[in-house]
């Protein structure tokens, strides 16, 4: 049954202390670096030689200098993509900066990253792929689970405040074409008792996608993700070459969050402001 929700409950709807904290930092950047910027990818697809990886003037400083001259106060860095390759020195992972010609096999991009933006007062957050195109455990369920964890928490206990974890939902197939089901859940628990003031977002409970990668938002964008499309993001990624996977009544105007949805919507049923079909 459609539930029509009055304006006293949309009027309630107020943002938590760590979402309001990121509300206010109005405009921050992401960093893409890594492998792929040395093969010239956008995808890497796992076990690519850690020789590759050796960028002869990288200066992370650099990069927080010009992001606070535009006024950013944010910084977000992918850590490690798809391919698997990690910029810090990972102890539950060949595939690393450690493996590298890069600063003699000594550097760690994440702490020189994070402590340029202490440097000059940007708050840093991190990008962890879950889908890892060169860790042999991926698909086996726990066992790779318990991988993703380390990295995660390594990341959260090694380098200072994080203001936020970016979790991508992308999916793909492992060895032998085995499918990994994450366990969002347990991956929330790590960041909530490791850093309680860290907003998770897009494949999280705080921050909302914008829906897009062409730089572009609607005039509002609610941080409050609705209860039909929370798992929009995790269920589309994985079936992306096949359609967006989403089945949601068009009649859908107001849901339980306080978001009204627009009555127009695409081809596949989904309203106008979904993410897999803007």
């Amino acid at each position: 049954m459609k539930r029509i929700m009055n304006l006293h409950e949309i009027a309630a709807v107020a943002p938590s202390s760590r979402q309001l904290a990121w509300q206010r930092l109005e405009f921050y950047g992401f960093i893409h670096f890594g492998m792929n910027t040395m093969t010239g990818r956008e995808w890497g697809e796992g076990h690519e030689d850690p020789a590759w990886f050796n960028p002869e003037r990288l200066d992370a400083e650099e990069w927080v200098l010009l992001f606070k001259e535009a006024g950013m106060r944010a910084l977000i860095l992918t850590c490690k993509h798809h391919d698997g390759f990690c910029l810090w020195p990972s102890r539950f992972s060949s595939h690393t900066v450690a493996r590298s010609p890069w600063r003699e096999g000594k550097g760690d991009l994440v702490r020189e990253t994070a402590e340029a933006c202490r440097k000059h007062g940007l708050k840093f957050g991190i990008y962890l792929s879950p889908w890892d195109r060169t860790e042999s455990s991926y698909g086996s369920g726990q066992a790779y689970d318990d991988f993703y964890i380390n990295q995660l928490t390594e990341l959260l206990t090694q380098y200072g405040e994080i203001s936020c974890v970016w979790l991508d939902g992308a999916n793909g197939e492992g060895p032998n074409g085995k499918k990994q089901f994450y366990d969002w859940p347990r991956y929330y628990e790590v960041v909530r008792r490791l850093q309680p003031g860290c907003v998770i977002s897009v494949c999280g409970p705080d921050i909302r996608w914008v829906g897009n990668e062409a730089g572009e938002t609607r005039a509002e964008e609610w941080s409050v993700v609705p209860a039909p499309l929370r798992d929009a993001e995790k269920r589309s990624r994985s079936t992306m070459e096949n359609g967006c996977g989403i089945r949601l009544k068009s009649t859908l105007r107001f849901v339980r969050a306080g978001s009204i949805i627009p009555k127009k919507t695409t081809g596949c049923g989904m309203p106008m402001n979904c993410f897999a079909c803007i």
